[in-house]
């Protein structure tokens, strides 16, 4: 996984194996929004997938963020401890990078606050931009299989 930028975790550099966390976020409306994350091992072998409405979303981008937080509060939770997170959102993925810039939405201040602390309880965390058609995780959207809690 090259290319990752470091955000967080008690360590500088890298395990040489990397745990795998695709995120995307959907947005048509504040009562059809909803976050989506696929987990995959080190091997490539998938771990978890997960579909979850957000609700009173004010814009894409807050989907975003939100898929982010879910998808690292998940690792976490899964004892995933050196994660390379990929997104698709440009804004949100430099946010993350350049973590001193100031954002202007409440929501983003929470969201990269929550997500900078979760790496606090990681190894390593990192994160780097996609194209969309390479975000898995973005095809939950149109999967019925995964379940929506």
């Amino acid at each position: 996984m090259n290319n990752l930028i470091r955000i967080g975790g008690r360590r500088i550099y890298p395990l040489p194996l990397i745990t795998k966390l695709q995120t995307d976020g959907s947005f048509s409306g504040r009562k059809n929004a909803a976050t989506a994350f696929i987990l995959y091992s080190p091997s490539g072998a998938h771990l978890m997938a997960q579909k979850e409405p957000l609700y009173n979303a004010v814009s894409s981008t807050e989907a975003e963020w939100a898929s982010i937080a879910n998808g690292l509060t998940a690792a976490v939770a899964a004892n995933q401890e050196c994660i390379g997170i990929e997104n698709d959102c440009l804004g949100v993925v430099a946010a993350l990078i350049h973590s001193e810039n100031r954002q202007r939405h409440e929501y983003a201040r929470h969201y990269r606050h929550t997500i900078l602390t979760l790496t606090k309880d990681t190894l390593w965390t990192g994160i780097r931009w996609i194209p969309r058609k390479l975000n898995r995780a973005d095809d939950l959207f149109r999967d019925t299989r995964h379940h929506v809690r």
